[in-house]
C-alpha cells in the first residue's frame, strides 16, 4: 500500500491479510476554532440588537467533523491585550488555528496586527473572490493559520475552498477539485472578481446541472439550505452563460 492513501475499511482488510497489525500514518492536526468579536453571544442566549449569535464556529466545527478532523473551539474577545494574551497560548498547543472575523477592517480587528506582534508571518491577506476577500493567511514555523472573515457564507465558502485542500495535502493525499457544472441559466456579475455562486447541482443522466439560488448576500446563511454547492466563476469575464460548463465547490 503506497504512502499516499487514505486507510478506508478496504486497505484495513488487506492489512489484516497480510498480518500488518501496526503501520505508521500521518498524525492529524491539532486544530482550535476560534471566534472573536464582543457582538457574538452564545447559541442558547437571546441575542440584543447589535448582537449576533457565534453560529459560524459550529459551522466550522461541523465542517471538519464531516472530514472526520477533530477541534477545538473557543471565544475571545475584542481586548487587544487578552487577545494577544491567549493567542500565545493557543499557538503553543495546536497546529492550526481557525479564525472566524476581526480580520477586515472594522476598529476592533485587532488579528492581523496581533498575530504578527506573536511572529506568525503574514503570506497574504485578501483574495480576489466574493465573498470572502479579507481571508488572511499566515505561518510560524510548522503552525499554520486560517483567518476568515466573519460573514457567514465567507466563513464557509473559505474553508471548503481553502482549508480542506491544505489539510488532505497537509496529509501526503492528492486533492483537486475536479468536477464541472453547467449553469442551467444567464448570469451577470460585473467586478473583476472570482464569484462563488450559490447553486443546487443535479444530476441529469450523467451530466452535472447548476441552478442558480439567489441569496441576500454572504450574510445569508440560511441560502445554504437551499443549495448543495459553489459554483466558480472566472474573474476575468462578468457575463456567463446558459450552458456553460464552471468548476465546482460541493458541500452537501
Amino acid at each position: 500500500i503506497s504512502e499516499d492513501r487514505l486507510i478506508s475499511p478496504a486497505e484495513i482488510s488487506v492489512l489484516a491479510t497480510v498480518g500488518k497489525h501496526e503501520f505508521v500514518v500521518a498524525r492529524q492536526p491539532k486544530v482550535m476554532i476560534i471566534s472573536t468579536g464582543d457582538e457574538l453571544v452564545e447559541v442558547d442566549s437571546n441575542p440584543l440588537n447589535h448582537q449576533i449569535r457565534r453560529s459560524n464556529v459550529y459551522a466550522l466545527k461541523a465542517l471538519l467533523k464531516g472530514w472526520n478532523l477533530e477541534s477545538d473551539q473557543v471565544h475571545l474577545s475584542d481586548d487587544k491585550a487578552q487577545l494577544k494574551e491567549k493567542l500565545a497560548g493557543i499557538i503553543e498547543n495546536y497546529d492550526v488555528c481557525i479564525f472566524s472575523g476581526a480580520v477586515s477592517k472594522g476598529k476592533f480587528d485587532y488579528l492581523p496586527e496581533v498575530l504578527d506582534e506573536l511572529g506568525v508571518i503574514k503570506k497574504f491577506h485578501r483574495v480576489n473572490q466574493r465573498p470572502g476577500k479579507p481571508f488572511w493567511f499566515g505561518k510560524k514555523g510548522t503552525k499554520t493559520f486560517f483567518a476568515f472573515p466573519g460573514n457567514p457564507v465567507s466563513t464557509y465558502l473559505n474553508c471548503i475552498k481553502y482549508f480542506y485542500p491544505w489539510y488532505r495535502k497537509s496529509m501526503g493525499l492528492s486533492f483537486t477539485f475536479g468536477a464541472k457544472a453547467v449553469l442551467e441559466e444567464d448570469f451577470q456579475f460585473n467586478p473583476p472578481l472570482t464569484y462563488y455562486l450559490q447553486v443546487e447541482v443535479l444530476n441529469t443522466e450523467g451530466v452535472l446541472y447548476a441552478k442558480p439560488i439567489a441569496g441576500h448576500g454572504s450574510g445569508d446563511l440560511a441560502n445554504l439550505l437551499e443549495c448543495n454547492a459553489f459554483l466558480e466563476l472566472p474573474a476575468d469575464r462578468s457575463s456567463f452563460k446558459k450552458g456553460e460548463a464552471f468548476p465546482v465547490l460541493f458541500y452537501r
